[in-house]
């Protein structure tokens, strides 16, 4: 992992993002990281968010974009990752009420096509995972179904590590199988309580050095540091970045 590969997930500063998605993305900027993974603009266009980037010297990692927008304007989703410069769209949940062992098939052949979609306007779409991906699903689980269905030139992953091994698989070993299908990776640390609290990196229990080293090894663009439940956003993302940075290769 180089340094110019290390992102931020705004999800995580979400309460800051809703407030002044510029004075956040200044904020960020001079905490030190280059570049953010989208989850909403802030009120804001797509092309707006992108010259407020460029005058801080920060770049759009990625983008969150929810399964309904997929589902109503595809061609939409696209053009904003051409307004913002970024090359990855990523769907990042898929809602209870399409988790079902029938729907799930069908929502990969939609994945599919937004996929191919994607690769003929130079953008790469991926999937996120959370932790219910690995329940059982009956004689699978949804995780064993996505992958079996979906085309992997077309669907890429954003695999949360975390929620992977929340999830009860080793990520280490998910890295290695799923190989240069993972195009982006989610970095957040487990507490070692009984809840499995998210932490900033390096506070926690996830074995980042073997971990980086997978992700590496599989060919991810970019890691992204996120939380879900801050104790202070800020800071906690300062930790991250500090903690990334001295696990990177310069």
């Amino acid at each position: 992992m180089r340094r110019d590969q290390i992102a931020l997930q705004l999800y995580t500063v979400r309460e800051h993002t809703a407030r002044d998605m510029p004075a956040t993305l200044r904020h960020l900027a001079e905490i030190g990281y280059t570049a953010v993974e989208f989850a909403g603009y802030g009120g804001l266009s797509a092309q707006d968010v992108h010259t407020i980037l460029d005058d801080l010297g920060l770049r759009a990692s990625g983008a969150h974009v929810p399964l309904d927008s997929w589902q109503t304007n595809p061609e939409g989703v696209i053009s904003d990752m051409h307004a913002l410069g970024c090359a990855h769209a990523i769907i990042p949940i898929i809602p209870p009420e399409r988790r079902g062992e029938e729907s799930v098939p069908r929502l990969a052949n939609s994945f599919n096509r937004w996929g191919g979609l994607c690769r003929s306007e130079g953008v790469t779409l991926s999937y996120h995972n959370h932790a219910f991906e690995f329940a059982p699903l009956g004689e699978t689980t949804m995780w064993d179904t996505l992958l079996r269905e979906t085309n992997p030139e077309l669907v890429h992953l954003e695999l949360d590590l975390y929620w992977v091994r929340y999830g009860g698989v080793d990520p280490d070993s998910a890295l290695r199988d799923l190989g240069d299908r993972v195009s982006l990776v989610h970095l957040k640390d487990m507490a070692p309580d009984e809840q499995r609290s998210d932490l900033p990196v390096g506070e926690g229990t996830m074995p980042w050095p073997e971990l980086l080293r997978a992700a590496d090894d599989a060919g991810a663009e970019w890691y992204v540091a996120e939380q879900d439940n801050p104790r202070d956003a800020f800071e906690d993302v300062r930790t991250s970045l500090q903690h990334l940075r001295g696990l990177s290769e310069g």
